[in-house]
């Protein structure tokens, strides 16, 4: 078959002719920011000679923080829409120099991205493509015409009558919720999959009525447990298997056991807290195996589930082939990967909570896109270049409709001027960031609050003051809520509280009070965007790994444990001998 970009792959195919490779087919490779040397593997070569690009000049880490650097999640301020001029809420902040639409207007179809395109001149193409960036209007929220009745809602799709919903990719009626799929009736909780009626839980599959729960699965009616399988009606308990009635790690007859749940109030504000603080020494106390990984063949990271043949990953799952990625489900055959849920053959993309993706590479936010470089915030498009907000269209470049054979003439010279550039073969550069560093997903988790060496390396990391407007009405100071969620009337529906830790106001919704009087669960006192964040302190981008033995056999283990803070640490043999 004839090449559709002749020159650039006989440049490529040159490139690849003349590297220089060890006597193990890998090279060792310096990092043109941060001078960390890294390694590329001999199958790292073969996947990017099978795609078409060159061997990154960027470590791991660095490439993870441009992607990571794109997007906004958690951050939400009030602007003007560019449309209608209206307040809306937005993930950018109100001196953003971007056009910002309101999400059901921007996907509405009554606006032409077309209109803002342009033939490539003879700058350099990220010069390009910050001016199609400065002229295309973006949507408030990265969400999609899916969500309904969910407004207040980032980087989900899908979802029915929620709020402060995060990369979600379905759900209904979830409140303070962050990641991950088919999950109903949660408030604060986080990477919880088809979960029911759960609170304040974290890591969860498949459980229903579970609060205070972290790492369970097929979980009911539990509270505050830890490392669970299988497990129902268990209250503060650690590395059960298939059990039912234990407290406290022992088990008791039934009507033993509901007479001691029947002594706790966790609707008060106190008791609750008391018993939260033992769940934090439960935790520390449980046996762990030296990852997080579950069910997942010939991979090493961490939080990587169903999955086989991945390397440096973090939370991926059912995931295949996988390498350097954070935050994927469903992927194959994928390198570089930031969020997402569906894919193959993908390279260096930002694609939260979008599905559908095949041959997609140096891209942001692309849904059910194939073939496509260098673009932003497209749906259903194949064979574009360069292209912002399209949707349903092909071989374009810069937002300008080509022919077949003209669009692939132009994308060979427009490649064959990056490579001469040095602009071709990696993700969008520091100075294309379309928000503050400061307030990107580089931020919100560990690792890459050095402000210092991001602004070295063309970050834009100016404050952004966090916008905490005094509401009308009636203000409670957090302290001064009722102790007992008995005690509190729909009067508090009226009022905002004020979160003095944070300096921040926030409100009660009714399906939220709703809820904690059917569970029993206190009024909260912190923002609910700060609960979010602790449960994001668990997770780091970049992957620590000690040398460390088995607590039980002694054997020599690697694990993402720190011994300084994780005594009872086993092999894989012990714990599941100890647990399963």
């Amino acid at each position: 078959m004839n090449s559709k970009t002749p020159n650039f792959d006989k440049v490529l195919e040159d490139y690849y002719r003349e590297l220089k490779l060890n006597e193990n087919g890998g090279q060792w490779r310096t990092c043109r920011f941060s001078g960390e040397k890294f390694y590329v593997q001999p199958e790292d070569i073969g996947f990017y000679k099978r795609i078409g690009v060159p061997l990154p000049t960027l470590s791991p880490a660095e490439r993870l923080r441009r992607r990571g650097a794109y997007l906004n999640n958690y951050n939400l301020f009030k602007i003007s829409s560019a449309h209608s001029q209206k307040p809306i809420v937005a993930a950018y902040p109100p001196d953003t120099p971007y056009k910002i639409f309101e999400h059901k207007f921007w996907f509405s179809g009554k606006w032409n991205p077309l209109d803002y395109g342009f033939a490539p001149t003879g700058d350099s193409f990220f010069a390009q493509f910050g001016k199609l960036q400065k002229a295309v209007p973006r949507p408030n929220l990265i969400t999609d015409s899916t969500n309904i009745g969910s407004d207040y809602t980032n980087t989900s799709i899908n979802l029915r009558d929620c709020y402060f919903t995060f990369s979600t990719l379905s759900g209904e009626n979830l409140y303070y919720f962050d990641c991950c799929d088919s999950s109903k009736d949660c408030v604060d909780c986080e990477s919880a999959w088809n979960a029911t009626d759960c609170y304040h839980s974290q890591l969860v599959y498949d459980c229903y009525k579970c609060a205070v729960c972290e790492d369970c699965r097929n979980c009911l009616n539990s509270f505050f447990l830890f490392d669970c399988r299988d497990c129902d009606h268990c209250f503060m308990s650690s590395n059960l298997r298939h059990k039912k009635y234990y407290f406290m790690n022992r088990p008791l007859p039934k009507e033993e056991y509901e007479a001691e749940l029947k002594k706790i109030n966790l609707g008060n504000y106190l008791e609750f807290l008391k018993y939260l603080a033992q769940f934090d020494e439960l935790q520390k106390e449980a046996i762990r195996k030296p990852d997080h990984n579950f069910k997942s063949v010939n991979c090493s990271g961490d939080f990587i589930l169903n999955s086989k043949n991945c390397h440096a990953g973090n939370y991926l799952v059912d995931a295949e082939n996988v390498n350097y990625s954070f935050g994927l489900g469903y992927y194959k055959d994928s390198y570089d990967g930031f969020g997402g849920g569906g894919g193959e053959l993908c390279y260096e993309f930002t694609s939260i909570s979008t599905t559908g993706n095949y041959n997609v590479k140096f891209s942001v936010q692309m849904g059910e896109a194939r073939d496509v470089e260098y673009c932003d915030l497209c749906r259903n498009c194949h064979d574009c270049f360069g292209c912002i907000g399209l949707q349903n269209k092909s071989f374009c470049v810069l937002n300008k409709q080509y022919s077949e054979g003209d669009y692939w003439r132009t994308v060979d010279d427009l490649k064959m001027a990056m490579l001469k550039n040095g602009e071709y073969g990696e993700f969008f550069p520091p100075k294309l960031m379309p928000i503050p560093y400061k307030l990107s997903f580089m931020t919100a988790y560990n690792n890459f609050c050095d402000y210092e060496k991001a602004e070295r390396y063309g970050y834009d990391v100016r404050d952004v003051a966090a916008v905490s407007e005094k509401p009308e009405g009636e203000i409670i100071n957090a302290a001064d809520l009722p102790e007992d969620i008995k005690d509190v009337d729909d009067s508090m529906l009226k009022k905002a509280v004020f979160d003095d830790v944070n300096n921040r106001y926030f409100r009660i919704v009714p399906y939220e009070l709703a809820f904690y009087r059917r569970n029993s669960f206190p009024l909260p006192r912190i923002h609910p965007l700060q609960r979010l964040a602790r449960f994001r302190e668990i997770y780091d981008f970049l992957i620590h790994t000690y040398a460390r033995h088995c607590k039980k056999c002694g054997v020599a283990i690697v694990s993402v444990f720190d011994p300084k803070e994780y005594e009872s640490v086993y092999c894989e043999s012990c714990y599941n001998a100890e647990v399963v």
